[in-house]
């Protein structure tokens, strides 16, 4: 055994350049796997511990103060799933409040407001703050935030928060943080904790809910039971309760915050699987190369009395050295690397709760990877059986080829080192394959990341478009009892004005009946969807008559109907069948396409109750917003003129500001995703095209001795070795290129179309030939050190 360790070791020694290159890569796997691994399961416990640590309630019920009715906590308690209830009054402004950022800009996202008592009724708040209870009663006005305005707002104790609603603005001082499930991200909302006088003030402009909060044994009961109580309450109260009331399942809260970490552990994982692929061709290439330049050691060796079990155990020894050294670095790395991930994890999904690092799953990996080495070492390295002492006596002859010459350098007519370098990738097409194989994998990793990062990093154009919703330059939300017609028309006439078209704000539920359920779907509805500048079909046409619907491309696919296909929709009783008419892109589900008289065919009653406004070119749509609710500050909800008959304006909103404050996040983890991936998959790709071309040169170093006698130079040479490469690389970037496609197209079926950058992919595959091409000549340096003079006195 002693031999055979020593025969490792000094086979370490002189290939100590891909010993290190190997481990690198393999360091690098065990790190990104472990650390992914370990991460997702501190992502698992997020929720629950967030749940558990702020004593939550799971599910939430907010109905507007004035459709509330105490006997609704009787409905709830009697209900066989329900295990435990409470209530609590808040202040919800949804996204007609907004607030003055750190850099003085006005962000729109859905603000609530709620007393410390009331707190306590739906969670147990935990205060982070580092003022006394001293200093904070002499704050006039103080507020607790949730932790997401200290991640994403950038908030700290002591800093002025000023919050806008309708043409009001009021000022607070940041108290402390804390964290909450409800109402506590930039999608759904921030609840926000103030005084009792703060509440009773803020009261006169944002209207006041009570928050039914209930227990069903971790969402056991779902949107079924969330929906029978709806019901319940509408059916003793004898009236329909407001559209503008709102809830939050269980399902909903966890949903978010799994998906939105497991996007960046997802890419995590999925750049080390390119890198484990890189590895076991890796080890196969250089192991085979070993022997091939070794036939004489071993031949001489199985004629010392070695055996070929021994010298293959020599040779797996040697790898499983590289990878214990490799697993125990990029182990420790996990133990660095996982706590990072956790806390993008926590910045991703906007809420805290991340325990300690897994050790489990860091372990396992580092076996498992180990193993995976020894075996594809073991598989390759057993080859030595058919090499058998007499190869040691004529290796020149066994190694020599009498086939078709397919590039003869007599028939060469320009450069004679392209040439050989078209010889050199013949000769050695076995090894150009696992190289294709690692380069293709590489191009798809690079590709994919490029349009995911033009899509959603390159401004959010790309994303607008994708969304399925008119995005205009704003969307005035009127009282349902309004007449959307009137204040089109006024609008119509103000010189600052392009276009305006009425719609409806999504306040009406139908029901979807589908062979797989029943379904609550949004409708969006205009007169004319030819008039609309965001909504685009990608199969079919827009609806035209009162029979007709569109559908999402997500719906489609979840429900398995294509255009021609009928579906039926209910409301309060009343079923109609529609044909499917289109299908258009949406980056979600929940919401169909209809025109206006096709849903007065369903719901009589129904009117529009928004309406979107263009603006002409060089309008300030903030100008434009102060002018409209300057000019029409007496019909703001709770006001007078709402009296008196005449149309009542409930919100004033921007939809493209309030998409990207929501998509923060988002783009956070896909920027930093990708970029990592892009950056990892470049230097795997050079490691590996080191360890080639080192590995060339060792193997062809008395050839290129032979070839400097003649007068080639050493950059000629480096040249030609180079050259050789680039058959193979221009094939790997053809067809990583068309696989990343494919991949892109597969991933946004459900979503529906993406306009790929085809001249910036283009471009792209220029730089990595180019890059490829660089790394290669790069990898060739040692050339120089070969002489004449060497090849001589050997």
């Amino acid at each position: 055994m002693e031999k055979i360790i020593r025969l490792s070791l000094a086979n370490i020694r002189k290939h100590k350049f891909e010993f290190v290159s190997l481990m690198i890569l393999v360091m690098m796997c065990v790190l990104l796997i472990g650390s992914a691994l370990s991460a997702v399961l501190g992502a698992f416990k997020i929720f629950p511990d967030a749940m558990k640590n702020t004593g939550s309630y799971e599910n939430f019920i907010s109905i507007l103060k004035k459709d509330y009715d105490k006997e609704f906590e009787n409905i709830m308690r009697e209900h066989p799933l329900v295990e435990q209830i409470s209530s609590a009054r808040m202040l919800y402004g949804g996204i007609k409040t907004r607030y003055i950022n750190k850099n003085g800009e006005q962000v729109t996202i859905p603000q609530s407001f709620i007393t410390a008592d009331n707190s306590a009724g739906l969670e147990r708040p935990v205060i982070d703050t580092t003022l006394t209870d001293e200093e904070i009663s002499k704050l006039e006005h103080w507020v607790y935030m949730p932790y997401v305005m200290y991640d994403s707002g950038k908030y700290r104790v002591g800093d002025t928060f000023e919050m806008i609603c309708n043409t009001k603005r009021f000022s607070f001082t940041v108290a402390g943080f804390y964290e909450t499930l409800f109402l506590g991200d930039m999608s759904n909302g921030i609840k926000m904790i103030v005084s009792d006088s703060d509440y009773h003030m803020l009261k006169d402009v944002i209207p006041e809910y009570v928050v039914l909060a209930y227990n069903d044994n971790q969402g056991q009961g779902g949107y079924d039971l969330f929906k029978e109580l709806y019901d319940k309450f509408e059916e003793y109260s004898g009236k329909e309760i407001d559209k503008k009331s709102f809830y939050l399942l269980y399902s909903d809260m966890e949903y978010y915050i799994s998906e939105s970490a497991y996007l960046l552990l997802q890419i995590i994982v999925a750049m080390a699987i390119v890198i484990v692929l890189s590895v076991i061709v890796m080890i196969r290439f250089r192991i085979a190369g070993d022997i091939k330049e070794q036939v004489v050691n071993i031949g001489v060796l199985k004629a010392l009395g070695y055996t070929s079990m021994e010298i293959t155990v020599s040779y797996v020894l040697e790898y499983l050295l590289m990878a214990g050294l490799s697993v125990i670095i990029g182990m420790i790395g996990c133990f660095m690397l996982t706590p990072v991930l956790l806390r993008m994890c926590e910045l991703i999904v906007e809420h805290r709760g991340c325990g300690s690092v897994s050790p489990l799953p860091i372990f396992l990996t580092g076996l498992g990877v180990l193993v995976l080495v020894g075996v594809i070492a073991f598989i390759r390295a057993i080859m030595v059986r058919k090499y058998l002492p007499v190869h040691a006596f004529r290796k020149g002859q066994g190694d020599h080829r009498f086939g078709r010459e397919y590039f003869p350098l007599s028939k060469t007519k320009y450069s004679v080192h392209f040439r050989f370098a078209l010889k050199e990738f013949v000769c050695n097409f076995k090894r150009n394959i696992g190289l294709m194989v690692c380069i293709t994998i590489s191009v798809v990793a690079v590709v994919f990341s490029f349009v995911v990062f033009n899509v959603f990093c390159n401004g959010l154009d790309a994303i607008y478009a994708i969304t399925g919703i008119e995005l205009s330059d704003l969307q005035v939300e009127l009282e349902p009892s309004s007449d959307a017609g009137i204040l089109a028309e006024e609008l119509e006439q103000m010189p600052e004005v392009r276009k305006v078209l009425p719609t409806s704000a999504y306040n009406t539920i139908v029901v979807a009946i589908t062979p797989d359920g029943n379904r609550g779907m949004l409708p969006l509805v205009f007169h004319d969807f030819d008039d609309t500048e965001n909504v685009f079909p990608i199969d079919g046409r827009f609806p035209k008559h009162d029979n007709e619907i569109m559908l999402t491309k997500y719906d489609a696919k979840w429900d398995d109907i294509v255009v021609g296909d009928s579906i039926i929709l209910e409301h309060t009783g009343v079923k109609k069948t529609y044909i499917v008419s289109g299908v258009t892109t949406a980056m979600a589900g929940g919401i169909f396409y209809i025109t206006y008289d096709g849903i007065k065919r369903l719901v009589p009653d129904y009117r529009f109750d928004k309406v979107n406004i263009y603006l002409e070119d060089g309008v300030d749509v903030n100008d434009f917003r102060y002018l409209i609710e300057e000019k029409y500050s007496d019909n703001f909800y709770g006001s007078e003129k709402e009296k008196n008959g005449d149309f009542a304006i409930t919100d004033i909103v921007d939809m493209k500001e309030i998409m990207s404050t929501q998509l923060v996040s988002t783009v956070f983890a896909v920027r930093v995703g990708v970029s990592i991936f892009m950056t990892l998959s470049a230097v795997v790709v050079m490691i590996i095209l080191f360890i080639l071309m080192e590995s060339s040169v060792r193997q062809r170093r008395k050839e290129f001795a032979i070839m400097k006698g003649l007068g080639y130079t050493s950059h000629q040479l480096m040249f030609q070795l180079a050259c050789c490469i680039v058959p193979s690389v221009i094939i790997s970037v053809v067809i990583g290129t068309l696989i990343s496609f494919a991949v892109i197209e597969l991933i946004i079926d459900y979503y529906g179309k993406v306009n790929i950058d085809i001249s910036g992919v283009i471009v792209l595959d220029i730089v990595i030939l180019i890059f490829c091409f660089l790394c290669a000549f790069t990898g060739t340096r040692k050339i120089r050190k070969i002489s004449v003079c060497e090849l001589m006195t050997e």
